[in-house]
């Protein structure tokens, strides 16, 4: 008989079916049909014949090693249930025979098929299944001898010393209420993806200087009103920004963006766009170089921006000064003297406190970029597998050899 085989949660119920004296299982987390066939080994067999080990949490469940519901099943049918922390290795015992078997999170794989050469389970040897009996909870089975081999018998076993408590079930099933496991299928479908593909957000915000007009704050009187020349004066002097131009370079950086993202972000509807995760080094690379060109205009802007506003401040200050004199505003008369050097000091004074500097202008001239996974929530949208399966070139998806598995969970997921 051959050790590797194939232990699916089909196989597992037949195997507990057909144990005459006793059965012992220790797993990560086991299904609901397991548990189930498990009840019924218990009503034939005796409560005590039954032991079960699992890492009774939620974590078991949100990975999918098990179901929650199996957990409930055998705690009310008062099969021997036992807990142990990060078990993820599993085992299972019917009467002289047993296996050694690995079980695959849901979250990751699906159960292998009864007929699948996917072996996850190796078949154990006599001498294995008394060594490994005797480090799980002892079973007492109807006309059986438990132990061929008496100094085997632990005093206590090294798996699932804590019985389940009524408390721990409760407490993971509010776990579990309250942040519930992911479909499975869909968090396997979603990994096909994710593996291939990423979603891209690029935007540019680029030069809007002239929106930011500067304005004169309350604390300064706008005596000026009274003399018609100085009014102009003023309001020409807070229009400068006004007059600095586009530079020209920006314009090219929009269209080096837009070619970019026309070369390497693939849209997919709605959804947005996404980039094949072996062409991100080469988008950005090539970002990178856009980006400095856009720093080294910043850079010429600064300049440019800190003339004007220096030239603001001397147009304006003199005019403002004078004004402050004429009708001292309150905070004025009460910490500064009457003077025309303290009226000076106080309109720069506050003119620094309201007039933006030339690094805060050119701070929001910025290529914005954003990364996101392929989540399950995107496979409900129907266009978006569609439009991955038409855009991205059948010879990409085939050299990735996931071309067929992306076509079938697709399909799977829009029936």
């Amino acid at each position: 008989m051959p050790l590797f085989t194939t232990l699916n949660a089909d196989r597992m119920c037949q195997l507990i079916a057909e144990a005459r004296f006793h059965v012992v299982l220790a797993a990560p987390g086991i299904t609901l049909a397991i548990a189930h066939a498990l009840e019924e080994a218990s009503q034939r067999l005796g409560n005590d014949a039954v032991q079960v080990v699992l890492d009774v949490s939620a974590r078991v469940a949100r990975l999918g090693f098990g179901e929650y519901e199996a957990i409930e099943l055998l705690q009310k049918t008062n099969i021997a249930l036992h807990h142990h922390p990060g078990l993820r290795i599993g085992a299972l015992i019917c009467d002289d025979a047993g296996w050694s078997f690995a079980t695959s999170p849901k979250l990751v794989e699906a159960d292998p098929s009864s007929d699948s050469s996917a072996f996850n389970a190796i078949t154990l040897t006599e001498a294995q299944v008394l060594v490994l009996r005797a480090e799980l909870p002892t079973v007492r089975a109807k006309n059986y001898t438990q132990y061929k081999q008496p100094e085997l018998i632990p005093d206590y076993p090294l798996v699932g010393t804590e019985r389940v408590s009524g408390e721990t079930v409760v407490q993971v099933k509010r776990a579990l209420a309250i942040a519930p496991p992911q479909p499975f299928d869909l968090a396997r479908q979603t990994q096909v993806y994710a593996a291939l593909i990423q979603f891209v957000e690029l935007s540019f915000e680029g030069f809007n200087i002239q929106s930011r007009r500067v304005q004169l704050p309350k604390s300064l009187p706008l005596i000026a009103s009274k003399d018609k020349a100085v009014k102009e004066r003023l309001t020409a002097s807070l229009k400068v920004l006004d007059r600095i131009e586009k530079p020209k370079i920006l314009q090219e950086i929009t269209e080096r963006l837009e070619e970019l993202r026309n070369a390497y972000l693939i849209p997919v509807g709605q959804a947005g766009r996404v980039i094949l995760k072996s062409k991100r080094a080469d988008f950005e690379q090539e970002l990178r170089v856009i980006e400095e060109a856009l720093n080294a205009c910043k850079e010429g802007l600064l300049d440019d921006l800190n003339r004007a506003l220096d030239s603001v401040m001397t147009a304006i200050v003199p005019d403002l000064a004078r004004a402050v004199l004429a009708d001292p505003p309150a905070r004025f008369r009460g910490l500064f003297p009457l003077t025309e050097e303290a009226a000076h000091d106080y309109v720069i004074s506050e003119l620094s406190k309201s007039l933006p500097t030339a690094e805060t202008l050119i701070a929001g001239m910025k290529i914005h970029k954003f990364y996101k996974d392929v989540t399950y929530e995107t496979l409900k949208n129907e266009e978006f597998a569609k439009r991955v399966m038409q855009e991205i070139p059948r010879s990409v998806l085939d050299g990735a050899l996931l071309q067929e598995r992306v076509a079938a969970e697709a399909g799977e997921i829009t029936k």
